[in-house]
């Protein structure tokens, strides 16, 4: 076994015994309501620093829903066209993501920052930024955004409504904020992202600049 792994499987044994445990290391820096499917007003509160008890539910959690969904999708026995049209708008290009291991990863190195927004007791959305990064529009200092998800029971998908609309923008949002206001940064952010998400990303007011691009992975920045 390799020793991220070894590492891995302590880890998860030490979550097993002590799941509610949380390091020091983690702060609320955000505060405020989502509106539920039901009208109803969720607090959630954001939180900064390196979390494997969050990042570990992130796995557990988003990964029963996305295999509860892809049996729900085999289950409706789809004709080969109307299958590929539900797998073209179910976005799981990221439910091959272990949060866990990232965190692993990413433990170590002050130029990372975690960040997981919490409502209900789980994340609905997770984040990983690295700082500082130049900017490729003007000579400030940004941050970039290696990970960013929401709980895929936030995203369309045919098994449910969405819990909750917005929380991708809204992390993106305090991300911005706590760059600005804690870390010194000029007000703008860059990542790279799967051509499927570009429209997300343009609604935002990103902008695309593809001489920046890796492979597949399209570069975009805020202005």
């Amino acid at each position: 076994m390799d020793p991220i792994q070894a590492k891995l499987e302590e880890l998860r044994d030490l979550l097993a015994r002590s799941p509610d445990t949380a390091p020091a290391a983690v702060a609320v820096i955000g505060e405020g309501v989502l509106t539920s499917r039901s009208d109803s007003k969720v607090p959630y509160e954001l939180r900064v620093g390196w979390d494997p008890v969050r990042a570990h539910l992130c796995d557990r959690t988003w990964g029963v829903f996305n295999v509860q969904l892809m049996a729900y999708v085999e289950a409706q026995r789809y004709t080969e066209q109307e299958l590929r049209a539900v797998l073209g708008e179910i976005q799981i290009d990221d439910s091959h993501w272990r949060w866990l291991r990232k965190s692993l990863n990413y433990a170590s190195d002050d130029q990372y920052k975690w960040f997981f927004l919490i409502a209900e007791g789980y994340p609905q959305a997770a984040c990983l930024v690295y700082h500082p990064k130049p900017s490729a529009l003007h000579d400030g200092q940004i941050f970039y955004i290696e990970f960013i998800a929401v709980a895929p029971w936030n995203r369309e998908n045919p098994l449910a409504p969405r819990s909750f609309v917005g929380v991708g923008k809204l992390l993106v949002e305090e991300v911005r904020n706590f760059a600005k206001e804690e870390l010194g940064l000029h007000e703008g952010f860059s990542l790279h992202a799967l051509p499927r998400a570009s429209g997300f990303y343009l609604a935002l007011g990103m902008k695309r600049l593809p001489e920046h691009d890796k492979e597949v992975l399209q570069y975009f920045e805020m202005t």
